[in-house]
């Protein structure tokens, strides 16, 4: 067996260790550039790995095309969702198994994505396409509050919030550049939904969903800059967690047949009436810290298992299930300083400090992160006070 891992320089996964924890005798050649975090010390024994000067550019694309068509490999993965689509097109190329060109181009396509969710007890936030201003005038005045965003891109990037008009005029005349950017046809509106935010973390094996776990971001969206960005997972008697795993379960089974995705971040809106709608999907494990928690409460790292899917060498078919207490966490971003108790209590599962400063420039841009268990919500929320701004407040140690 021989696969071939595309690993961008600043991943540390240990995609090849873990492909060859289940597969011994199988070939692993790693693609990646020169600047890689990852020593060669780091590698598994009998790992080839292939190093370009820039990993962004078309070299990446000629050394794969070259290792395929010399040896052409069993099964290709990539660990980033920057990596989906070249990825998917070599496999298309070489007729690899695993996700191909449609799927993965599906995957960037935002209004692909919310028609899997037409019918179900969560409908996609109402949108339009715009290919001008006139059409994003138009979104404002249907939608109220409209969110102007790519429909091919990832998180917060390149994201607009525009409450009126006159917020929308003042734009245009301080960027002419965005205004350019309308007329590619790449973007789209949709209604803002001023409320909570949800997020739904699901590990796929073709129609069957072998992980979901669905949590709460603690801050509203967009204001990272202002708020500490964080994250709770939902009770088991929470009909909130009832409704969006049912969502996420349904919305795997509406996959089309062969799309070769092993793992999905989709997100979910509630609006003030308490109504959801579905927002974004991607086919990639979450960011910040959801991983951390994940494998605290489930007990497996959502990154091997959806590598070791993705290349054919995961054969349990059964759902997993919690094996700890749930847990939250919480990045340090734009609010009010924290910091970790005096005591180092036991519910804090994991502390890490940053070196960074300044402002942040994303949701998972932190200069400090706690991960943090609890018996439910509400201690995990009274637990994420604790770790306040000025003086360490100190907990029972033990406690919970």
């Amino acid at each position: 067996m021989h696969v071939v891992v595309l690993q961008r320089p600043g991943s540390a996964a240990p995609c090849d260790r873990w492909i060859l924890q289940e597969a011994p005798g199988a070939r692993v050649t790693v693609v990646s550039s020169r600047g890689t975090v990852r020593p060669d010390s780091d590698l598994g024994p009998g790992v080839r790995r292939v190093l370009v000067d820039d990993y962004d550019s078309d070299a990446v694309l000629g050394e794969l095309f070259r290792i395929c068509g010399e040896d052409r490999p069993d099964r290709l993965f990539a660990n980033s969702e920057d990596d989906v689509l070249r990825a998917a097109e070599v496999r298309t190329l070489f007729d690899i198994e695993g996700q191909r060109s449609a799927s993965a181009l599906a995957f960037r396509d935002k209004v692909a994505m919310k028609a899997l969710f037409a019918g179900l007890a969560t409908p996609a936030v109402p949108y339009r396409t715009v290919g001008c201003l006139e059409d994003v005038f138009a979104a404002r005045r249907e939608f109220g509050a409209v969110v102007v965003k790519p429909r091919d891109g990832a998180g917060a990037v390149q994201v607009r919030v525009f409450h009126d008009d006159d917020e929308l005029r003042r734009t245009c005349v301080a960027d002419p550049a965005w205004v350019t950017s309308v007329h590619t046809g790449r973007l789209m509106a949709e209604r803002y939904v001023a409320g909570s935010v949800y997020h739904v973390d699901v590990v796929v094996d073709g129609s069957a969903a072998l992980l979901v776990s669905a949590s709460r971001y603690s801050c509203p969206p967009h204001r990272y800059a202002t708020d500490n960005s964080g994250s709770i997972m939902l009770d088991d008697s929470s009909p909130a967690r009832r409704l969006l795993t049912g969502a996420a379960r349904q919305f795997v089974r509406r996959l089309p047949a062969g799309h070769g995705v092993s793992i999905l971040h989709l997100e979910f809106l509630a609006d003030s009436s308490g109504r959801f709608f579905a927002g974004e999907v991607a086919c990639r494990s979450g960011g910040a810290m959801i991983r951390n928690s994940i494998r605290y409460t489930y007990g497996v790292d959502t990154s091997r298992l959806a590598c070791l899917i993705a290349v054919g060498l995961w054969r349990d078919t059964r759902e997993l299930t919690p094996v700890a207490a749930r847990t939250g966490w919480l990045l340090w971003t734009g609010g009010r300083r924290l910091a970790a108790p005096a005591d180092h209590p036991d519910w804090l599962v994991e502390h890490v400090v940053s070196d960074r400063s300044g402002t942040a420039t994303s949701a998972v841009d932190g200069k400090a992160a706690f991960l943090v268990r609890g018996a439910n919500e509400e201690e995990i929320a009274r637990r994420f006070a604790a770790l306040s701004a000025g003086d360490p407040v100190g907990v029972p140690r033990g406690a919970g």
